[in-house]
Parts: C-alpha cells; sequence; structure tokens
C-alpha cells in the first residue's frame, strides 16, 4: 500500500469547468446545527447506557435490547427519509423542507430522554426509555439525511466537498466536546445527575431549535439540475445502491469499522469508573480525543487534494487500529495509555469523517453516470443506516455482554466484568479495522476515474442529455 498522487500526473479537467470555492456563510449556516444536534447524540452514545444503569436501574441488557431495536427501526426510517427526500418539490428545495420539520420531534425526544417521571418504574420506565430512544433516532434522521445531501449538492467538486464535510467535522467535534466538557462529568457518576442531565437536555433542546431554525433559513437555495429527479420508488433506491459495487464496498467496509468501534464510547465511562479507577477524568479523556479530532481536520483537507483519498483512509484506519488496541492492555491507574490511546484515535478518525463524504460524492457520481438519476439522499442513508446499525448493534451486544458476564452498578467489579469492558473498547476494534483495512484494498474508484466520470456529467447536463450509456450495473 503506498501514497500515489491522486491524479497521476494527469492535466486538469477540460470539460468540466474550475469549481467555484463556496462561501465561507453557507459552509458555517451548513454546520452550525451539527454543534448542538451532535452534542445532545453524543449524550445518548455515551452517557446514556451509563445514566439507564446506574440512575434509573435499568438492566444493562434491556438498555441493549432498546439500542437494538432501535437499529431495527432505522432499516425502515432511514431509506425511506433518502428517497422521499430525493423526490421531494417544493419552492425551499427538496432538502431544507426536512431538516426544518425535524426540529420540533428531536427536541421533545430529547426532552423525554433525560426527563423521565420520577413516578415511572419497571416496565413503564422501560417503555419509556424505548420510546424516546428510537423517537429520537428517527427525528435525528429527519434531519442528517437531507442535511448531508444537501451538503453534497453544493458542489461537484471533490475539494469543495471535502472544505463543506471538513467544516461540517468541525462544528460535529465542537459538539462531541460539549458533550464531554458539560455533559460527561456533570451526569457520568455525579450524585445530582438526574437533576444535572434535565437542565443540560432542556438548554440543549432550546439552543438546537434556535440554531437550526435561523441557519437552514438563511442556506442558499439547492442546485436546480438534480431537483425531483430521484429513484422510481424506494426498492429501486435500495436496488441500485445494492448493486453499485463501489457503494457496496464502502458500505461494508463503513459497516465493519463502525460495528468495531460502536461501544466504544458507551463503554468507556464503564471502562474509567470501573477499570481504571478514573471516574473523574472521563471527561478529560474525551478532550483528548476532541482536540487532534478538531485540528486535524485542515491536514487532511490538505492531504486529500494531493493523494488518493481513500489510501490515506487505509492508512488511518491502520492507525486507529493501533489506538483503540492498546485498550486491551488498559488497567487500574493507567490513566496515561488511555490519553495515548485517545490522541491516536481522534487525528484517525477525523480523515474518514472528513475524506470520506468526499469518497461518498464519487460513488454518488457513479451512481448518476450509470443510471442518469441523482440520488444522494438514498445514498447517504445508507451509509447513515450502516452507521447507526453497527453502532447500535455493538452497544447492544456490549449491555448484553455485560449483564451475563455479572456486572453490577456502582459495586466493584469482578475480572470477568473488567475484561468484557477491555474487549468491547480494545479487541473488538482492532479485530474489526483491520477485516475493514483488507476489504478497502479493493476499492477501485480512483481520482482519475471520478474526474471522467464528473466530465461525462457535465457534457451530458450541458447538451441536455441525462440518459446514461447502460440502464443497469454490469
Amino acid at each position: 500500500m503506498s501514497l500515489t498522487n491522486e491524479h497521476n500526473g494527469d492535466v486538469p479537467s477540460q470539460t468540466s469547468p474550475k469549481a467555484t470555492p463556496i462561501a465561507w456563510p453557507t459552509l458555517v449556516n451548513f454546520s452550525a446545527p451539527l454543534l448542538p444536534i451532535y452534542a445532545l447524540y453524543m449524550m445518548l452514545t455515551v452517557v446514556y447506557m451509563q445514566f439507564a444503569t446506574d440512575v434509573l436501574l435499568i438492566a444493562p441488557g434491556i438498555i441493549g435490547t432498546i439500542f437494538f431495536a432501535s437499529k431495527i427501526w432505522d432499516a425502515v426510517s432511514d431509506p425511506l427519509v433518502g428517497y422521499l427526500s430525493d423526490k421531494t418539490k417544493s419552492h425551499f428545495g427538496r432538502r431544507k423542507p426536512w431538516m426544518v420539520a425535524s426540529i420540533l420531534p428531536t427536541v421533545a425526544m430529547v426532552l423525554m430522554l433525560w426527563m423521565p417521571p420520577p413516578s415511572l418504574s419497571g416496565n413503564m420506565l422501560i417503555t419509556w426509555s424505548a420510546v424516546s430512544v428510537i423517537g429520537f433516532y428517527t427525528a435525528f434522521t429527519l434531519f442528517a439525511v437531507p442535511q448531508m445531501a444537501y451538503g453534497l449538492e453544493l458542489s461537484s467538486s471533490p475539494h469543495e466537498r471535502a472544505r463543506v464535510f471538513g467544516v461540517r467535522q468541525i462544528s460535529l467535534t465542537l459538539g462531541m466536546l460539549t458533550c464531554f466538557v458539560i455533559a460527561t462529568p456533570l451526569i457520568t457518576g455525579h450524585p445530582a445527575a438526574r437533576e444535572n442531565a434535565a437542565w443540560i437536555a432542556a438548554g440543549g433542546a432550546a439552543l438546537l431549535a434556535i440554531t437550526c431554525s435561523l441557519t437552514t433559513w438563511w442556506l442558499p437555495s439547492e442546485r436546480v439540475v438534480p431537483a425531483g429527479r430521484g429513484a422510481v420508488s424506494p426498492i429501486a433506491a435500495v436496488r441500485d445502491v445494492i448493486k453499485n459495487p463501489h457503494a457496496r464496498l464502502l458500505l461494508f467496509v463503513y459497516f465493519i469499522e463502525v460495528f468495531g468501534i460502536g461501544a466504544t464510547s458507551a463503554m468507556t465511562p464503564f471502562l474509567l469508573i470501573y477499570v481504571t479507577k478514573a471516574s473523574s477524568y472521563v471527561g478529560l479523556v474525551f478532550l483528548f480525543y476532541t482536540a487532534p479530532a478538531l485540528l486535524s481536520i485542515p491536514f487532511w483537507i490538505w492531504m486529500g487534494n494531493r493523494y488518493e483519498r481513500h489510501v490515506l483512509w487505509r492508512y488511518a484506519m491502520g492507525l486507529q487500529a493501533l489506538g483503540y488496541g492498546t485498550m486491551i492492555f488498559q488497567d487500574e491507574g493507567r490513566l496515561w495509555l488511555m490519553i495515548v490511546s485517545s490522541l491516536i484515535n481522534g487525528f484517525a478518525t477525523a480523515c474518514g469523517q472528513t475524506l470520506g463524504y468526499s469518497i461518498k460524492g464519487d460513488v454518488i457520481d457513479y451512481d448518476e453516470y450509470k443510471t442518469g438519476e441523482r440520488k444522494e439522499g438514498s445514498y447517504l442513508a445508507a451509509w447513515s443506516l450502516s452507521a447507526k446499525f453497527g453502532t447500535g448493534l455493538m452497544i447492544a451486544i456490549s449491555g448484553w455482554a455485560l449483564q451475563f458476564s455479572g456486572f453490577v452498578p456502582n459495586e466493584e467489579q469482578s475480572e470477568v466484568v473488567k475484561w468484557t469492558i477491555k474487549g468491547m473498547i480494545g479487541g473488538a476494534p482492532l479485530t474489526c479495522i483491520l477485516i475493514g483495512m483488507v476489504a478497502f484494498s479493493r476499492f477501485s474508484l480512483d481520482g482519475a476515474e471520478a474526474d471522467r466520470i464528473r466530465d461525462e456529467i457535465a457534457r451530458r447536463h450541458k447538451d441536455g442529455d441525462a440518459t446514461p450509456n447502460q440502464t443497469s450495473y454490469v
């Protein structure tokens, strides 16, 4: 595996016009809602399992099952939202109506999650938790899938797409940081966790409603060309995603990577509380993750404009495997090892979260080249589902593993429980990421081929001809 220049010395494309840089106000308005939304999303991913087991006293196996059930529902909701947003026709475009419509249900589910009535217990509390978890993920889909699709529609240039999602990743990472600095220390292991969770949720919900409403209103209109030109049906959209060889491989790689690391955020509080015995440092450890994730984004954008993006991503996956693998050796007092792992993982993760969307844009361009349709929503829904299903499944497995290994909340844990925690946060990511690296070596849609495809699409649009060379994948 070697880094090669993305364009292999080829002259710039002559048929596609030079990409116009996307204005910074557009990038800011596009990305700003991710800060409050992702802070609340990470509260659910990182804090909720420990909150549910140690504060609400719900068995970890039950919480794991709830997360798993939410992913089963995502298998329906994500592709449906992606397809419907592709087909939407309105004065405000395809994506913005969905983003606005997501605000009220998201706010409602956030308040439900973190403000369960104190009188609830037993099956009623479990039902409340299930409805709020599944409801939040559904509302999040209503925003996230159309929002990502809107971002890819801002430009057809790989570099500009990397800029768009690089700035988006900055906002997203700041949201993570907000969760880690404010929510994690005030909820995880805190004697007033229930009261603090309610106040944080209320403030976050209010900020989300204001930010998302204003920034979505100020976003410019979407491109005219792809408006309403999605698949003929949800089944056809799913079929094309599966038949697209580049999408199929990327979906597997993305799923196996996310599946491997899916429980690491949720298990980190357990590791620091019950293994490392450093519960007061939960927020600090996550800070050491988010700082390099944030600061390395310009570096990855710069590298992606000079070298093959998918090769860079594979190198970054190797760094992640190393970083997570060190967690197998975690033990009481080894906070330094947790910090080193966090620094490596934060730096490496930023590559896929930035350049990955540019590569996804190439794959979607390939689909338009083959079918004549433009299906950002359907493709991004598939990747979103892959990420959420991988994360939810591993969180569910972790919850079941904790319960079957004999976990007892707020007590000293057995060696079996401690090794279960280390396996979920170290062994599983190491194994899965290495599998993903091997699979990703088969990815063949390089920069030169992606440029050729975009040139052909541009020629068709110029000639008023959206007909592909063939109507099916081979």
